[in-house]
């Protein structure tokens, strides 16, 4: 076929020698993987008459190609013997239909090493590592607070919401999607993979009929002390019992001063000592904020005192069956009108959140005009933390944006108008051209969601595979279904970066049926659909014509994708993941079975870089 065994080395335009992919130009490597053409079609997979040889044996083989061929490694390759590679594409558990793929440790960070969509994911279901890093991320923008004319700081990313915020008409909805947007990317400047969760409100948790009595914030944003802020603490003179309230989670201030007043004494919640246990509560929750009294109204209720109610389902229900945009999300200019999004839930969140300190006290009389003070105040600085003012920083759009639950609550109002997007295509703003002050978008920019690069998912799991090498059967690990993710709309099966494959296939997908095969009957509970690959045909062109291409195109390649580009594959599972999940199921797993034009199974086919479930609203 005039390919070398073992590819020459390249040069760069400057004599330069060039390792690069060497491995994957020999023939030895195509060859032992099966790739073309030594794929059956012109000459069979090597070794010729003897069995394949072991993946991780073909890495080893590839890693001594890249590295010049020592020949002190050449010696050490045992083709037959047992060479422990590590390898993204398989965990090292066998199950009924061969390997079995496990979950990515940090699916966010695949994602955005592959350029796919970022994934906002409810908040209730974060894993402890995303909380961290979520944390980590705000404790960055936290720090450059000391530098004010530094634009990525927290304060004057706040402070944007403060001077140039959108309320009460149509550019509500578009305004705040770029501001989370932008607020989003100041965050990944500082870890990559952080997206901002959603807060679902009327969730059961939070027990909308009775909220007071509910979870009343998301746990991640609830303050708390770990093994070193309560080190901390007795330090500062603290005794002992403080370490038994490390792990417990407190909604608001109050929570935390009768908890620690019971535990340590009242003279701990009070002075020099109550500002020692903010400090310590910061640096263990840089998401809990002290000027957040949520749920609190003095004596009364959000209903008696303020005269809102807590959203409920039947709410956000009603309004995502609104008709026209001004009514959805605002009117415009010429018909001038609050949107019903804009008033329950989002202002009713905004006062839920902030609530009324119970500890203020003042000489003067009450006044019913009262609100949050702004002017004068040095935000985030402890002595603005330590304060007791009347009402919490969410309590106005001047100083909301101060708090860190704003962001999951705003995450929220924009996936509900993502939804009615969804059912009402049609809907939009009037003045589509008006530009988004601070920033350059206009509000047409702002339709479409994906166009920034996420989406708003309630769960789901990512499991890596590799490109490398096509995959015989798939079948994941058991994933759990956590109770937050089973209120799902719609649950998709997603292949991901599949290439253009060779020959035409159908590519089953079954939940829970680990043993699925060709001849596993498609009425059978598990059974979740397919989807259908046109393949792409025997390659009539010379060397890398029909080779997968780069990932990123060069810097000035203005051509378009290329047709060989790997693509995503979307099947809606929906109804077989509610029948498992209705007849108890609190795990899933997930098989392929891919078949042929011949309606037989073809283990050499498929080849692709993840699958992923994910549960959508």
């Amino acid at each position: 076929h005039g390919m070398p065994l073992i590819a020459p080395l390249t040069t760069t335009c400057c004599g330069k020698s060039d390792a690069k992919g060497r491995g994957a130009r020999s023939a030895l490597i195509r060859g032992l993987r099966g790739l073309p053409p030594f794929d059956g079609k012109q000459f069979p997979r090597l070794p010729w008459g003897g069995s394949p040889v072991a993946d991780e044996d073909i890495d080893r083989i590839e890693s001594w190609i890249e590295e010049g061929c020592p020949e002190a490694l050449l010696g050490s390759v045992a083709l037959a013997g047992e060479v422990s590679v590590t390898s993204e594409a398989r965990v090292e558990v066998k199950g009924l239909a061969g390997p079995v793929f496990g979950q990515a440790s940090d699916p966010a960070a695949w994602r955005y090493a592959k350029g796919e969509l970022r994934q906002r994911i409810d908040v209730d279901v974060l894993s402890e590592p995303q909380k961290e890093r979520l944390r980590f991320a705000f404790r960055e923008l936290y720090k450059l607070n000391k530098w004010v004319g530094d634009k990525r700081s927290y304060n004057n990313l706040a402070l944007i919401h403060q001077n140039h915020c959108q309320h009460g008409w149509e550019r509500f909805l578009p305004w705040h999607r770029v501001y989370l947007y932008e607020f989003e990317q100041a965050l990944q400047d500082f870890c990559p993979d952080v997206t901002m969760p959603w807060w679902d409100f009327p969730a059961a948790r939070y027990k909308p009929e009775d909220p007071a009595n509910g979870a009343i914030l998301p746990d991640a944003f609830k303050g708390f002390l770990t093994e070193a802020s309560a080190r901390f603490l007795r330090d500062q003179g603290f005794p002992a019992k403080v370490d038994t309230l490390v792990g417990q989670l407190w909604a608001n201030p109050t929570q935390i001063y009768d908890t620690v007043s019971m535990a340590c004494g009242k003279d701990y919640v009070e002075g020099e000592n109550r500002k020692r246990l903010i400090d310590a509560l910061l640096e263990a929750n840089s998401l809990w904020y002290p000027l957040r009294y949520s749920g609190q109204f003095g004596k009364g209720t959000i209903n008696t005192v303020i005269h809102y109610h807590y959203p409920a389902q039947e709410d956000i229900d009603e309004i995502l069956s609104l008709r026209t945009f001004r009514d959805f999300g605002g009117g415009s200019l010429y018909v001038d009108s609050f949107g019903f999004l804009d008033q329950n839930p989002h202002n009713t969140m905004h006062i839920w959140t902030g609530g009324m300190n119970p500890a203020f006290t003042t000489d003067a009389p009450a006044d019913r005009n009262s609100t949050v003070r702004v002017a004068g105040r040095k935000f985030h600085q402890r002595d603005d933390l330590y304060s007791e003012p009347q009402f919490g920083d969410m309590f106005s759009n001047l100083t909301a944006s101060y708090d860190p639950i704003f962001w999951p609550v705003h995450a929220n109002i924009d996936r509900l108008w993502w939804r009615w997007q969804q059912d009402h295509p049609d809907g939009l703003p009037a003045d589509l051209d008006s530009a988004l002050t601070p920033w350059s978008y206009a509000v047409r920019d702002t339709l479409d969601m994906n166009r920034f690069g996420y989406e708003y998912v309630r769960g789901g799991c990512l499991m890596p595979v590799g490109l490398t090498n096509p995959v015989g059967r798939f079948v994941s690990a058991p994933i759990a279904v956590p109770d937050a993710t089973k209120s799902f709309r719609c649950a998709e099966v997603r292949l991901h970066r599949v290439p253009q494959l060779p020959r035409s296939c159908f590519i089953r997908v079954f939940l829970n049926t680990q043993d699925a095969d060709a001849s596993t009957p498609l009425n059978v509970p598990g059974y979740a659909g397919y989807a259908a690959v046109f393949g792409h045909g025997e390659c009539y062109g010379g060397p890398g014509h029909c080779e997968i291409p780069p990932s990123a195109s060069r810097k000035f390649d203005l051509r378009e994708r290329s047709m060989n580009s790997p693509r995503n594959h979307r099947i809606d599972v929906t109804r077989a993941a509610r029948r498992l999940i209705g007849s108890g199921a609190t795990r899933l797993t997930v098989s392929l079975v891919v078949i042929g034009a011949s309606y037989e199974e073809d283990r050499e086919l498929l080849r692709l870089d993840g699958v992923s479930l994910n549960f959508l609203d």
